[in-house]
């Protein structure tokens, strides 16, 4: 048997479909066990399958979808799932979606649509699950970010924030419409840097201005301060210095004390302020945000 791995939902049509399977098995009330008596397969088999443990056998799959009523979802995801076994691709990402204009409706991202369909399966409801997922794709765009050319990552990062867009017209616990307002507020404001590097200022400032209603409607601090320190930080490139130094200033205000947003903003005061002359209250600002700085956990400092 292949070794076991683990995959991510949002990278792996493997991992969509073993998710998918488990949702609607678990609606159905069938265990592992009874499920597999169903489908003339070992539980273990059909866990496995589940797990994106190994690769998942067209039998199964459709069998499952006839005995689960799955209308052809599981078959649907099958020959992607299985073209990454043969490949030997299945931590690759999907291409990025073709945009889209005025009425084109969703992307056509495969991996986007297995992520609604399992959604659905959750009776219109964001599973722990998904969410804990969305929240992972997120951070993986903003570490790509860091070596990626902007034109590259922005059609990927704009299709999550449609998925994004759309979740919030479900069902959701008071916590997790929170959660996803922070994740399409992150997706924001990393589209308005890739925006900003990629020279289209205007767009980088809309999608700064998203970001901050985000966080305002979802009562988040840090990543309001966030929208607020990329304005201070464009000021500064734009040599308005008086108006960074008010930014960078109104941003600490809302930071919360021992964080990124917070250390940034310090800095970004110290440069105004080093840029205005004021170099002895330049060299504070810089010692708060050395202290600041300590105060982080060894990740968030790194």
């Amino acid at each position: 048997m292949p070794e076991a791995r683990t995959l991510d939902p949002a990278m792996s049509y493997t991992a969509c479909l073993g998710t998918l399977l488990r949702r609607l098995r678990t609606l159905q009330g069938l265990t592992q066990a009874a499920l597999g008596r169903h489908t003339g397969f070992d539980g273990s088999y059909v866990g496995a399958t589940e797990r994106a443990a190994v690769r998942p056998s067209r039998t199964l799959v459709e069998r499952c979808d006839h005995t689960l009523q799955a209308g052809g979802a599981l078959l649907t995801l099958w020959p992607l799932a299985d073209r990454e076994w043969g490949t030997g691709t299945a931590h690759d990402p999907p291409p990025p979606p073709p945009p889209g204009g005025p009425g084109a409706g969703p992307p056509a991202d495969p991996v986007l649509e297995a992520m609604e369909l399992a959604r659905q399966a959750e009776a219109s409801e964001l599973g722990e699950e998904a969410m804990a997922g969305l929240e992972r794709t997120v951070g993986r765009l903003e570490r790509a970010a860091l070596a990626t050319p902007p034109r590259e990552l922005i059609p990927a990062v704009r299709a999550r924030r449609r998925y994004a867009g759309r979740l919030l017209k479900g069902r959701l616990p008071l916590g997790r419409h929170r959660r996803l307002l922070v994740a399409a507020g992150r997706l924001s404001l990393l589209l308005a840097r890739l925006h900003d590097d990629a020279g289209d200022r205007e767009a980088a400032e809309a999608d700064r201005d998203t970001a901050f209603r985000l966080a305002c409607q979802a009562d988040d601090g840090e990543l309001a301060a966030l929208a607020v320190e990329l304005l201070a930080a464009w000021a500064l490139v734009d040599g308005r210095f008086d108006a960074a130094l008010t930014l960078a200033r109104s941003g600490q205000d809302l930071a919360p004390p021992a964080s990124t947003a917070a250390v940034q903003l310090a800095l970004d005061e110290a440069r105004a302020l080093a840029s205005l002359g004021h170099h002895a209250e330049a060299a504070g600002a810089r010692q708060l945000a050395a202290l600041t700085s300590a105060m982080l956990p060894r990740a968030a400092a790194s």
